[in-house]
């Protein structure tokens, strides 16, 4: 592959724009992931009243990481190689509205399979608008901004399954579905409106460049974590909870209501993460997050009630969250700041492993052996994830 020639710089943005265009992103990405959540509590449920096997409940669930896998790198290296970070995330925007349409029309659970994987393409865009959030801060803020962006994306997704149950409980599950369509639409229109910010100190694009990037040790390391963290959110919270919870007698809102614990709970988990890195570091940071991401999944089949549930995935989101932002910061921090979009490629396409195998592999447990057996499983998992923390050392602070 021929080196890419780097184009004419753009004059740098003033302070005033720099401000206005991460508000602008920051506020984009609260509705980029209102979009992609307010029916996530819902859909097994949908592709159960739709037919589907636990097996094929799994590979609706995994359909949304097909697209991750495989685009997250040539997203990243695309917009190193332009300079460029805003188109790829209003494609996310648009991809996001286009695949929730198709998820409230569709009639079977193939097609549900196809409109899943479509908000995949969407949910690859993450690469793109993190980094593109990253490019309004020097630096020696970058650790900071992804707290922020990360404590972005928590509260949204906490809102979004609140506000999903509120909607299914007055207007039906479909409902959460359309209201994905409208706010991502929303979003599109935000980004478009934000500058972006020049991009200072970037190399060619080759083969060679990708290569030294993904190789590097932390990035290698963190994002092999991300694999095990992964699998255990889309095998438990984003699979085979809400039909556990259905089956101890959750009604549709409890079901989001359970969601929202998990996800108010990571909130905690992303903020408190700068104050236990100073005091612990990031190594035992890290380790904190995964054994408590652990716990909470083998408790599960111990619960017989809508309360004891929500109270495991209150658990279970302080650890999601502590650990995604640990991880997400890591991988930012392994690269210099014009190599960072290549270098969330390979984090997040890695990671995706997890959400691509996580609900496939744990719908055929449930399938062979029994629900119960998938949490079981999650928990293993995330002590293997937990032992990969020790793989290589991290950086203290």
């Amino acid at each position: 592959m021929a080196e890419i020639a780097e184009p004419r710089t753009r004059p740098p943005l003033t302070e005033r724009a720099r401000a206005r265009g991460a508000w602008l992103v920051a506020a984009a990405t609260f509705l980029f992931w209102l979009s992609l959540y307010f029916y996530v509590p819902f859909l097994p449920l949908r592709a159960q009243d739709l037919g589907a096997s636990n097996t094929m409940l799994g590979a609706v669930v995994a359909s949304y990481a097909i697209a991750q896998v495989g685009l997250r790198i040539p997203i990243g290296i695309a917009a190193d190689a332009l300079g460029r970070r805003k188109p790829f995330a209003v494609i996310a925007l648009v991809a996001s509205a286009l695949g929730a349409l198709w998820l409230a029309l569709s009639p079977n659970p193939w097609s549900l399979f196809a409109a899943r994987a479509v908000t995949g393409i969407a949910g690859a865009g993450w690469v793109a608008i993190t980094v593109l959030y990253a490019s309004y801060f020097a630096t020696g803020d970058a650790a900071r901004a992804m707290s922020r962006i990360m404590a972005v994306n928590a509260v949204a997704l906490v809102l979004a399954t609140f506000i999903g149950g509120l909607l299914a409980d007055a207007l039906g599950t479909d409902s959460t579905f359309y209201a994905g369509v409208v706010v991502a639409a929303a979003g599109a229109v935000l980004l478009l409106l934000a500058e972006e910010p020049p991009l200072a100190d970037r190399r060619p694009s080759s083969p060679r460049l990708f290569l030294e990037i993904a190789r590097v040790p932390l990035l290698v390391t963190v994002s092999v974590i991300g694999i095990a963290v992964q699998f255990v959110s889309f095998a438990t919270s984003f699979g085979f909870v809400p039909v556990y919870a259905e089956q101890i007698g959750a009604t549709d809102a409890e079901v989001g209501y359970i969601t929202t614990a998990m996800f108010a709970t990571s909130v905690v988990g992303t903020l408190l993460v700068p104050w236990m890195v100073a005091r612990s570091g990031y190594a035992v940071t890290l380790l904190i997050g995964v054994l408590v991401t652990a716990i909470a999944a083998a408790v599960v089949p111990l619960t017989s009630d809508v309360l004891e549930l929500g109270v495991t995935q209150a658990l279970n989101g302080f650890g999601r969250g502590s650990t995604n932002a640990l991880l997400i910061t890591l991988a930012v921090l392994a690269v210099a700041p014009a190599q960072r979009a290549t270098a969330m490629g390979v984090y997040q396409a890695v990671y995706a492993i997890g959400m691509l195998s996580g609900p496939v592999v744990s719908g055929a447990v449930a399938d062979a052996v029994g629900i119960e057996a998938v949490f079981y499983l999650s928990t293993a998992v995330a002590l293997a994830g937990g032992v990969l923390v020790f793989a290589r050392p991290l950086p203290r602070s």
